[in-house]
């Protein structure tokens, strides 16, 4: 039994000073009545009191990627986050070849087998390759592909380890792949889209309950044959119950934007991402998007993965506790409503918030303690501290 006391805790509804009683990994109460004489005491000195982290979507940290093809790699980069609160992890992959996609899905089932990772693996996120042309960023155009049969059946033999893709619906066989693969509880997100709105519209009516990295590869108002659209940016506002991912490095999203989409969609349909790749956790200069070869090269510049001619972002090397840094003393928003982009709200869009997602009786005892600047000082998954 644990009892984390001296800190700030915080609910969804906002921040108390009381103690989290633990026992057998679960919250079991907030009054230090609860604790036997003997219960292990946790001194937050003064800081907050989290729920665990939960990132949707992440390629990599710590220099290694998701997608380098060895158990080693993909726990060096759950270790990295971990060490940043993160303690419930989607693996992402990006738009490659299907045998390079493959070989992660085998690493993936290696690395849960061997059980040697401490964070929750919540299921891989696909991010491509079924991602439109128009809209692929800093993803490579020549791996970019439309979805057939064979695709469909390819991921329904994985769809135990897949949580999320990210696609663009617009794209010829999208909208049949996610139809076909509903049963399988896999969730669809729109993303490197140049969906118009009514696309979108659709997509949503057709189970994608998500758009991925809202303004990083999202159409926005345009033409098309001489008629005015809006898109999936503004069908991210418009349709009451789908959930974005904004990328919260403080690059990629300004704090002036970040108070926009706050104001109009709230917290509990914003999840804040890393988007991270390799570089994060690292002070490198140099790195790779993807897996280690010249057209993946990238430079960090200011903060932010870039393409070697800076035309566009390439990710970035962010975590989750500077996730909730900019959104708390920079954007200025209240540290609960924080607590939900980064925990119950991304619970709530995988289907797993009567476990994770906040400090409530009865679910995962996942803590992070931060101080008053908000700096990582201890996690805590299921009650056991592993940073």
């Amino acid at each position: 039994m644990k009892v984390f006391k001296n800190g700030k805790v915080v609910f969804p509804d906002g921040v108390s000073d009381c103690a989290v009683v633990v026992d057998c990994g679960k919250i079991i109460g907030f009054s230090e009545t609860l604790a036997a004489e003997n219960a292990e005491t946790v001194d937050a000195k003064g800081g907050y009191i989290f729920p665990g982290f939960i990132d949707i979507h992440v390629h990599g940290g710590g220099g290694a990627d998701f997608m380098d093809g060895s158990p080693e790699a993909m726990e060096t980069a759950i270790a990295t986050h971990l060490a940043h609160g993160t303690t419930s992890i989607c693996p992402t992959t990006m738009s490659a070849e299907l045998g390079e996609i493959d070989r992660t899905f085998k690493v993936y089932r290696e690395v849960k087998e061997r059980g040697r990772y401490e964070a929750n693996l919540l299921g891989l996120h696909l991010e491509g390759p079924f991602i439109s042309p128009k809209m692929c960023g800093a993803q490579r155009l020549e791996l970019i592909i439309s979805p057939t049969e064979k695709e469909i059946n390819w991921l329904k033999e994985n769809a135990d380890i897949i949580a999320r893709i990210s696609c663009a619906p617009e794209v010829e066989g999208v909208l049949e792949m996610a139809e076909a693969l509903k049963e399988d509880k896999i969730q669809f997100s729109m993303g490197h889209t140049n969906a118009t709105y009514e696309q979108a519209e659709e997509a949503f009516e057709k189970g994608f309950s998500s758009v991925t990295h809202m303004y990083s590869a999202t159409s926005g108002f345009h033409k098309v044959n001489q008629k005015v659209h809006i898109g999936v940016t503004q069908a991210g506002y418009g349709v009451d119950g789908l959930f974005v991912e904004l990328i919260g490095d403080g690059c990629h999203v300004p704090k002036e934007l970040l108070r926009l989409v706050k104001r109009f969609k709230g917290a509990e349909y914003i999840c804040l991402v890393t988007d991270a790749m390799r570089a994060a956790g690292t002070d490198v200069t140099e790195s790779y998007l993807g897996s280690i070869c010249p057209e993946n090269r990238v430079i960090i510049d200011d903060g932010v993965a870039k393409l070697p001619d800076k035309s566009f972002f390439a990710g970035s090397i962010g975590t989750m506790d500077r996730a909730v840094r900019f959104a708390v003393t920079t954007a200025g928003l209240p540290v609960h409503e924080v607590s939900k982009m980064v925990s119950l709200t991304p619970a709530r869009l995988l289907g797993i918030d009567v476990e994770k997602g906040s400090l409530e009786k009865g679910k995962d005892a996942d803590i992070v303690i931060m101080d008053e600047a908000f700096t990582v000082q201890s996690v805590f998954v299921k009650g056991k501290q592993v940073v």
